[in-house]
């Protein structure tokens, strides 16, 4: 189903686990049932899962910040969008907490009258990123279900950084950038080698770019970026515990790149 209407999502359509950072995770007020219609034609969203008995919301917050409101129903929103985008593969060293799309979320529940009727339902909304944090989410014309799969809408749901620059901000893929972020991880409860978290990050690569050359013959290369627990980076072939991982592929030479690599198969490369 798609939504004909504009929908105010969840705050966090950009918000990924950095290395050494933790998620935070916040909605905004506002959220309500929307015009549901069969998905044909431009849409704001597509609904991902319906919960048949949803838990209330709680406001949170009395500081400088302003209140706001906490939906401990966005787990399952959030489950639910990682599947229906095709985010279920992961590599044989489960170093990676799971992939980096850019994507937004929103609830839509029962209209006063059906509340009224007792309907206590809510369905789970995934959307694309908007494009910056303060605006409402785009229409668009086609599926975004399994788009990890078949690349639809790449450029907008992949994750890069403009620079050559793991502390640089993520953006979407269509703007000119360097480097594109497959993953973030953790390198769990015991020493490994830098060799492993490489090996991984590899497969990664291979599984969500599906080229059977993710270097492009040498125009690509794939990078791990490790810290600490201090964020200080590791460059030592020990990697401690619980260190935060970062995977990702960025071009060589000057080379930029206007275009994400999901799913990319044996199209060309999308430079500049």
């Amino acid at each position: 189903m798609r939504f004909n209407a504009p929908i105010s999502p969840w705050n966090y359509s950009s918000r990924c686990r950095r290395p050494g950072h933790r998620r935070r995770w916040r909605r905004r007020p506002g959220v309500s049932a929307q015009q549901i219609r069969p998905c044909t034609g431009l849409r704001y969203g597509e609904i991902t899962a319906v919960i048949a008995a949803p838990k209330p919301t709680v406001v949170r917050g009395n500081n400088a910040d302003g209140r706001y409101l906490n939906d401990p129903n966005e787990s399952s929103c959030f489950v639910a969008a990682q599947q229906y985008l095709g985010m279920t593969t992961q590599p044989t060293e489960c170093f990676w907490q799971g992939t980096i799309l850019r994507f937004a979320l929103a609830l839509s529940r029962p209209s006063t009258r059906q509340e009224a009727a007792g309907q206590r339902w809510a369905a789970c909304i995934v959307t694309l990123p908007p494009p910056d944090p303060a605006s409402a989410p785009s229409r668009y014309g086609s599926f975004i279900r399994n788009a990890l799969h078949t690349g639809q809408y790449r450029g907008q749901l992949g994750s890069c950084i403009l620079a050559v620059d793991w502390d640089g901000g993520l953006a979407i893929c269509s703007q000119l950038h360097a480097l594109e972020v497959m993953g973030y991880g953790d390198s769990g409860d015991h020493l490994v080698t830098r060799v492993q978290v490489e090996m991984s990050c590899q497969q990664l690569v291979r599984q969500l770019t599906a080229m059977a050359d993710p270097t492009a013959a040498g125009a690509l290369s794939i990078q791990v970026h490790i810290e600490n627990r201090n964020s200080a980076v590791i460059t030592t072939p020990q990697v401690p515990a619980h260190s935060g991982l970062a995977c990702g592929i960025n071009t060589t030479g000057n080379r930029k790149l206007r275009g994400s690599l999901l799913a990319l198969g044996q199209q060309p490369i999308p430079g500049a």
